[in-house]
């Protein structure tokens, strides 16, 4: 087995003691009875627009993926982009990473246009935006709430994080790193390019942007929902501040598709604002479960391309 093998299976194993660990710790915590209890409570009523809230989500985020990708002079199809990102929901769910889906997305988009670099670049780009959108979203609702005492210092933090993505992504700099002998640079100067290419279009960019942040402000409307199917009264300006962080945890890649680290995030904030931890823990199952209810309509996809894929195989095989 290679060196590179081993290191890969040493950080899964690493990431599933963080999971099973932190889950396990969560339930010496948590009154499990209390628990199953507020969940019993659960109002249907709220889960169904919170599932078409979640229908809506691919169509928009869809969508700004088409726009970036048109930006780098590539043209796709909505339908297909929708289906391809309603496949890659559906095996980020099963694969150890959440970035799993995003490997088939990048991959879907190159057997068509054939240019890797530009079918990572669009990829990572609507990861980046989604996340500006999060982190703009959560600075702002902390700003407006009374005497926050690092107000300074998270907007120097947003300034300069902004700032150096414009730098990394001018002519300057990519025309430094194109220069370097290494190929792996060569190739992220590529993908920063790409980037460069985003930026020239600023209305499509300003479209893309906007579109990030009607999608994460969706994102809080849709807990919102959860919290009152399980009949929790909280406000909506405390949800902006929370959710974009509990949802940043999900970015660190310590866990098995978050598993643990989401729960545990649920449970923190919760009890941060006067809340239990069982209501934190109901509202992330809430999460989990219609995530996997969704990602039903992936896996049907998925099944039928495999299906659809396999007879035009066997078709050509029998005339040739």
């Amino acid at each position: 087995m290679s060196s590179g093998s081993k290191r890969t299976r040493v950080l899964l194993w690493l990431k599933v003691c963080v999971s099973v660990g932190l889950i396990y710790y969560l339930f010496t915590l948590i009154d499990v009875d209390r628990l199953l209890d507020q969940l019993r409570k659960v109002d249907f009523r709220y889960l169904i627009v919170a599932l078409l809230l979640l229908l809506a989500q691919i169509g928009i985020s869809s969508s700004k993926w088409h726009l970036i990708l048109r930006s780098d002079g590539v043209l796709m199809r909505l339908p297909f982009l929708i289906k391809t990102y309603m496949i890659g929901n559906f095996l980020s769910l099963f694969l150890p990473t959440s970035f799993g889906g995003d490997i088939y997305r990048v991959l879907a988009v190159r057997g068509i246009n054939r240019d890797l670099a530009k079918s990572t670049s669009s990829v990572l780009f609507d990861r980046l935006t989604g996340v500006l959108a999060l982190v703009s979203i959560c600075m702002i609702a902390y700003l407006t709430l009374p005497d926050q005492p690092y107000e300074p210092v998270v907007l120097i933090a947003y300034v300069l994080g902004v700032a150096g993505f414009l730098i990394v992504s001018s002519d300057t700099a990519i025309r430094i790193i194109n220069a370097s002998k290494i190929s792996l640079v060569r190739k992220i100067g590529k993908i920063l390019g790409s980037f460069r290419n985003y930026r020239r279009d600023p209305r499509t960019l300003a479209l893309v942007i906007l579109l990030s942040f009607i999608f994460q402000l969706n994102i809080v409307i849709v807990n919102k929902m959860y919290t009152m199917a399980l009949g929790l009264d909280i406000p909506f300006s405390v949800l902006l501040v929370i959710i974009p962080l509990i949802y940043l945890t999900e970015i660190l890649p310590i866990s098995i598709n978050g598993l643990g680290v989401r729960e545990s995030a649920f449970g923190f904030f919760f009890v941060l604002i006067g809340h239990t931890v069982e209501e934190g823990l109901a509202v992330s199952l809430l999460v989990i479960g219609m995530r996997y209810l969704l990602g039903l309509l992936g896996g049907t996809l998925l099944l039928l391309t495999l299906v659809t894929s396999r007879a035009s195989s066997t078709s050509v095989a029998g005339r040739s």
